[in-house]
């Protein structure tokens, strides 16, 4: 799949790494016992770390709020994705779980503090594009038919279902996580999605 990422990203947060993951022939269902039960400790482990608060202070928080500001002044005042996901556990409102694929993806994220989004590729028309959104969202996802979502996760034309067979994966990491590391950390991630989902995956850097 042709994605590409404006420059104008890359030049105003240096340092900043992405990835885009196409997974093709994929079953994805319920999710296995074990990655349950995983994900939920994991999110009761979260909230007993933030339940007084501090995740504002947290360094991974700082790193993500000055990489936004850097990419669009006026995200000033807006809350990260990471936020985002962790205010609710803090508050003892947990994810249930929704699927293999959603949850697979909900643990990494969560683990690395690190956004990741999904999406159906079966529905998208080439180029992929990543630009840069407003304060609001941050980075926009399109394609040749328009938008299909954003940083912030609060816009997904094409959602990832049973039914979903091939499925792009999008990750972001953090300029504090080098480049080296981060490939272990997909290829991580990539290896328990595969293991739950079958199916192939290819890896594009996207510079």
């Amino acid at each position: 799949m042709n994605i590409k990422l404006d420059s104008v990203i890359t030049e105003r947060a240096a340092g900043l790494h992405a990835a885009a993951v196409i997974y093709e022939n994929i079953e994805v269902g319920s999710s296995p016992q074990m990655l349950k039960g995983r994900l939920r400790l994991f999110q009761e482990s979260l909230f007993f770390d933030y339940a007084d608060g501090g995740i504002s202070d947290a360094p991974f928080v700082k790193e993500w709020q000055e990489l936004f500001k850097k990419l669009t002044p006026a995200f000033e005042g807006e809350t990260t994705p990471m936020e985002d996901m962790l205010i609710p556990i803090s508050k003892e409102q947990f994810k249930e779980s929704k699927d293999s694929a959603h949850d697979t993806t909900d643990f990494f994220a969560l683990k690395y503090s690190l956004p990741i989004m999904i999406y159906d590729a079966g529905k998208l028309h080439e180029q992929v594009r990543i630009s840069l959104g407003e304060k609001e969202n941050i980075l926009l996802f399109s394609d040749e038919n328009g938008i299909f979502g954003d940083f912030k996760n609060s816009v997904n034309r094409f959602p990832v279902t049973n039914e979903t067979k091939n499925m792009l994966q999008i990750i972001f990491f953090p300029p504090s996580i080098e480049k080296s590391s981060a490939v272990k950390l997909l290829s991580s991630l990539t290896k328990m999605f595969e293991q739950i989902h079958g199916g192939t995956h290819t890896v594009h850097w996207l510079t």
